[in-house]
């Protein structure tokens, strides 16, 4: 890093502090975001610092999805640093934000794995209607409701129910042609092809972080994280 980059670096994130002191967190979160950008990915502690203050700043307005992302990748940068402790106490199984029980951890990571395949098939990351939303949510409940009937959960480990909420895609209603720049596209509402490859969620993260990939790299990530 060049020595006025690494001031700038350090001058943003002090700024970025003194705006969290003063109970202004959306200020610190543009200036944690401005560090990020000024400093080389080569420059790891500086890095992960720079990460690990932009997730208080985004917990501060419960962004929490995004403050899980966050903080997951100031972790991989320093794994025996301070964001590691904080990121694994912040999770759960899934490497998404804990929730009271484990129950809510399971339908948390369904709805959300559930949720992103739908808007990932679209034109536009996002609903085009109250009416689109509604029919969406009370099919994906309908159908976890169906799975608690079975019980088609009982007895799978984290990684076996990961594996099941990945496979299993409901058939959502086509809700017509969407228009974006100019271009007429019919979106697939998961209909599309999907990989052949499928990691194990309980092996080793191949990025060599040391946590399982169902935390790391294969974690659940919330649908705010499309945006």
């Amino acid at each position: 890093m060049e020595y006025s980059e690494k001031i700038d670096s350090a001058a943003l994130i002090r700024q970025g502090l003194r705006e969290l002191v003063t109970h202004r967190p959306d200020k610190a979160i543009v200036t944690f975001r401005h560090a990020v950008d000024a400093i080389p990915p080569a420059c790891s502690d500086e890095l992960s610092r720079a990460l690990y203050w932009l997730s208080v700043a985004l917990m501060r307005l419960d962004k929490k999805d995004l403050a899980i992302r966050s903080l997951a990748s100031a972790q991989k940068l320093r794994r025996r640093g301070y964001a590691r402790r904080v990121y694994l106490r912040a999770i759960n199984e899934y490497g998404m934000p804990k929730q009271p029980t484990p129950e809510l951890d399971d339908f948390y990571a369904f709805m959300n794995l559930q949720m992103a395949a739908y808007l990932t098939r679209k034109v536009r990351t996002r609903f085009e209607s109250f009416s689109e939303r509604d029919t969406v949510f009370s099919l994906l409940i309908d159908t976890w409701k169906t799975i608690g009937t079975k019980g088609l959960l009982s007895d799978k480990s984290c990684g076996e129910k990961l594996v099941f909420f990945r496979k299993l895609r409901p058939e959502f209603p086509n809700f017509g042609i969407t228009k974006e720049a100019g271009i007429i596209l019919r979106p697939t509402f998961g209909t599309g092809p999907r990989s052949s490859t499928v990691l194990d969620p309980d092996s080793r993260c191949v990025c060599g972080s040391g946590l399982s990939y169902r935390q790391c790299c294969g974690r659940v990530s919330g649908v705010s994280e499309l945006r």
